[in-house]
C-alpha cells in the first residue's frame, strides 16, 4: 500500500517560529504513517541553495523534522516553486530528497503523476513567462551567490513582495487556465495532476478514455491549514488542520 503526503505554499519566513515549531510537531507524526512527503514548493518565502549555508538560524525547527523524516524513511519529494528554488545540498544531500526544478513524472500504484508546482501554468502568460525566464537562469543564480545568503536574505521581502505582484493577478489565477492545462496533461496519458501554487485545495475527478483523472491542489498549509493524502485504497483527499497525527 502506498501512503503519500502533499503540502505546500506555506511561505514560511524566519520569524515565523511558532508557526514552524507547529509544523514541526506535525510533520515528526509522519514516520510511520507515510512513505513519501511531496513539498509542492513556495513552503519557504524564500530559498536559495548556497553552497555550505544550512538556513538552520531561519528555518531551524522544519528542517530538523525533515531530517528526522528521512532518518526514519520518509522519501522527501520537493517540486521548487517560484519562492524556494535551487534548493541545493541541505536537501538532496544532507535530506536525500528528490528535487525537481519544474516538473516531474512518475507512476504510482500503476497510475502516472504528473507533479509541478503550478506557476508553469501561468509562465504561459508573457508577463509571467519574463519574470519566470529573469529569476530562474544561470545569470540570476550567479548574481544571488555573489551576494551571499546573509544580504540575499535582507532584500528577500523585497523580492517575494516582486514575486506576489507578478503572480498574484486574475490571469494567474484563471481557473479556465488550469483547467486547460490539467485537460492536455490527461491528453498525454496521465491519470492524476497534481499541484500547489493557487492555494485552493480540492480534488476534482474527471472521466476521461475510460476511467477516472483527478487534478489535485493541496492547498494553503498555514493560512487554511490545508493539505492532501493519498492512500491506495483511499485515493487522493483533501485533510484540514495541523496537528499532530495520533
Amino acid at each position: 500500500m502506498r501512503r503519500c503526503l502533499f503540502i505546500g505554499d506555506a511561505h514560511i519566513t524566519p520569524d515565523e517560529t511558532d508557526f514552524q515549531t507547529r509544523l514541526s510537531r506535525f510533520l515528526v507524526s509522519l514516520p510511520g504513517r507515510y512513505d513519501y512527503l511531496f513539498v509542492m514548493g513556495d513552503l519557504f518565502e524564500f530559498w536559495f541553495g548556497f553552497e555550505g549555508y544550512t538556513y538552520q538560524e531561519e528555518y531551524g525547527p522544519v528542517l530538523d523534522a525533515f531530517h528526522v523524516l528521512s532518518e526514519r524513511g520518509v522519501q522527501i519529494v520537493y517540486l521548487e516553486g517560484n519562492h524556494d528554488f535551487n534548493m541545493g545540498s541541505v536537501f538532496t544531500e544532507d535530506l536525500h530528497a528528490q528535487v525537481y526544478p519544474d516538473a516531474h513524472s512518475m507512476v504510482m500504484d500503476g497510475k502516472r503523476w504528473f507533479v509541478t508546482h503550478g506557476d508553469l501554468v501561468a509562465a504561459e502568460g508573457l508577463r509571467y513567462g519574463t519574470y519566470r525566464k529573469l529569476i530562474k537562469n544561470p545569470v540570476t543564480y550567479g548574481l544571488i551567490r555573489l551576494l551571499g545568503p546573509k544580504k540575499i536574505l535582507k532584500i528577500a521581502g523585497k523580492l517575494g513582495e516582486m514575486s506576489h505582484k507578478v503572480y498574484h493577478t486574475p490571469e494567474a489565477y484563471d481557473a479556465r487556465k488550469y483547467t486547460t492545462y490539467v485537460k492536455k496533461k490527461f491528453s498525454e496519458g496521465f491519470d492524476a495532476v497534481i499541484m500547489g501554487h493557487t492555494h485552493r485545495a480540492g480534488v476534482i475527478t474527471y472521466y476521461v478514455g475510460d476511467r477516472d483523472r483527478y487534478y489535485v491542489n493541496c492547498g494553503d498549509l498555514k493560512k487554511s491549514e490545508t493539505y492532501v493524502t493519498y492512500h491506495t485504497e483511499r485515493g487522493f483527499e483533501v485533510q484540514l488542520g495541523l496537528e499532530p497525527l495520533a
